[in-house]
């Protein structure tokens, strides 16, 4: 590859974007029915806890942590 034609450098960059924007799209494909709260809402309020862990609180009350 001649890294000095500019054209080559960036079809070669625009297809690495491509390649990432596909991949993104499979996982986000992949991860849409995993939700937070018990009832596949989304939750009412988020507050930062300790070390960087989350806290949300559901619509039935309940308290989740997730890790960071």
């Amino acid at each position: 590859m001649n890294w000095q034609s500019r054209r080559s450098v960036l079809l070669l960059l625009g297809a690495a974007c491509l390649v990432v924007f596909i991949a993104g799209m499979a996982a986000a494909w992949n991860n849409r029915h995993h939700t937070i709260c018990a009832d596949g809402k989304a939750p009412v309020s988020q507050r930062s806890g300790i070390l960087g862990q989350v806290e949300y609180r559901c619509h039935d009350g309940s308290t989740v942590t997730t890790p960071g």
